[in-house]
């Protein structure tokens, strides 16, 4: 059974200046423990995928299921990392980590052992009593990410986590999410503006177009993991990315 399963999606946006179409229609699956990354231009409906994906917001036709299941509203079995962080700056680390425990009345000391373990695989336990305030960018996106996989989700949604990040903390946080995929084993759909990021990270890219964003081209990527940084330069992940920005040049996305 596939995790994920759009058909026939649209989503417009009724507003008294006028209605805005911003998405399909489309139809994909993502299928469990796939990595699959949406990349394309601002606006095209990325994020808006995403959110309807996860049932934070509705769709003005076409269905979403998960796990089989009719997406009505919110699903519980997914954590959810966004552009900014969301962290409390007045709950150390390890509270920011514990929330959703907290919320769902888990049991604190068995959410407290897997809240460090995880900060372990990120590379952040030694800031476990530390305060959002006292963190890097990167690092902050790195306990956001261990809180959203605290309760152990069958999927990771990730809305362009990286975007604020420097390049080479960028590159860093590439390879440590790879790494915890590998160990957490979740289904994730990753939403990116860059090209070279939705190749390293994915099993498949989905290449969208302007708004209403529509699916361009679904690709394979073939490559075994685990994967160096240095792969960016392999032959065939060049032409996977030359692939991409065709895409955008033909239709007027990239110029020049």
């Amino acid at each position: 059974m596939n995790a994920v399963v759009f058909t026939d999606v649209q989503k417009t946006y009724y507003a008294n200046q006028g209605d805005v179409d911003a998405l399909g229609p489309i139809s994909f699956a993502i299928e469990p423990g796939e990595t699959l990354a949406v990349v394309g231009p601002s606006g095209c409906g990325k994020s808006t995928l995403l959110r309807i994906a996860a049932g934070l917001d509705d769709v003005s036709a076409g269905t979403i299921t998960v796990a089989g299941q009719l997406v009505g509203g919110p699903i519980a079995d997914v954590g959810i990392v966004f552009q900014r962080d969301l962290l409390l700056d007045w709950r150390s680390v390890i509270d920011n980590v514990l929330l959703p425990a907290e919320l769902k009345s888990m049991d604190r000391n068995a959410a407290r052992r897997r809240g460090i373990q995880l900060l372990a695989e990120l590379g952040v336990a030694d800031f476990a009593r530390r305060y959002p305030w006292e963190l890097s960018g990167g690092m902050r996106q790195r306990v956001a990410i261990a809180r959203a996989l605290l309760c152990k989700p069958k999927m990771l949604f990730l809305d362009e986590p990286f975007s604020a990040l420097d390049a080479l903390t960028r590159d860093q946080m590439n390879v440590t999410l790879q790494q915890v995929q590998a160990t957490e084993r979740v289904t994730t759909l990753f939403i990116t503006h860059s090209i070279m990021e939705a190749v390293y990270l994915s099993d498949r890219v989905i290449v969208m177009s302007a708004r209403p964003g529509r699916i361009l081209d679904d690709i394979v990527v073939p490559f075994a993991r685990p994967r160096r940084l240095s792969l960016r330069e392999d032959l065939a992940f060049v032409e996977i990315a030359r692939r991409i920005r065709v895409h955008f040049e033909r239709t007027g996305v990239l110029v020049g």
